[in-house]
């Protein structure tokens, strides 16, 4: 027979006596339960280590300033109108040039 030693809730010990055969499957399933354990705390370390990396990836971005923000859309919504226009004028180009040679065959 040996004996066991135990930690009980209340944070005192508890000595328990166990058969030999029983003690190789006690170590057994501590092995198995700290197995279990660490690859728990390898899948929460590489989920807080990804984290963390995003963390301190956005701190090294640098955000634009809200005058180049308004700079820049202004210069989109002014390239946009123009490029519509453009489109337009170009439509009525060939609106005008298919009534005249429509005209013409007409």
């Amino acid at each position: 027979m040996a004996k066991e030693t135990v930690k009980v809730d209340n944070g005192l010990e508890e000595i328990k006596l166990v058969k030999n055969d029983d003690i190789k499957n006690v170590k057994k399933d501590k092995k198995n339960k700290k197995a279990k354990e660490k690859n728990a705390e390898k899948n929460t370390a590489k989920k807080q280590g990804f984290l963390k990396s995003v963390r301190s990836e956005m701190k090294l971005v640098t955000w634009a300033s809200k005058k180049t923000v308004v700079k820049y859309s202004f210069a989109t919504i002014a390239m946009i109108v123009l490029m519509a226009l453009f489109f337009i004028g170009l439509t009525a180009l060939f609106d005008l040039l298919y009534n005249l040679v429509q005209g013409w065959i007409a």
